[in-house]
């Protein structure tokens, strides 16, 4: 039997939050979810170990890019992938070297995206 892979899924806001782990619980993984960054480490803090985390760019608070960079001091095997509803130049270097996807996307794009970062 093959393992669910796991995903924390972390947006502010609570539509898309829901509708993408639909998508992805529908695809069969184990998803997580957190709004702000400081819920998603308190998650990681906790132990819980993931594969995949999926986090909006712009939060309140700490950022995605930030909370990024706080996922790979824990685990530096960590795979991201980034969405955004504005520009991908917002973040600056953050995001040279990682997978975004735009929003708003249709469930065949954030499960392709999914997939190629989880290859990456």
């Amino acid at each position: 039997m093959q393992t669910q892979l796991r995903v924390l899924l972390v947006d502010d806001d609570e539509d898309v939050r829901e509708y993408t782990a639909a998508v992805l619980e529908d695809a069969g993984y184990a998803v997580a979810t957190a709004a702000r960054a400081d819920e998603a480490e308190f998650l990681l803090s906790k132990g819980d170990v993931f594969d995949l985390v999926i986090t909006d760019i712009i939060l309140p608070g700490q950022n995605g890019v930030e909370l990024a960079q706080a996922v790979r001091r824990r685990s530096p095997t960590a795979r991201i992938l980034f969405t955004t509803g504005y520009t991908r130049h917002i973040a600056g270097e953050g995001v040279a070297d990682v997978d975004v996807l735009d929003k708003p996307y249709l469930p065949a794009a954030l499960l392709h995206a999914v997939r190629h970062a989880l290859r990456a």
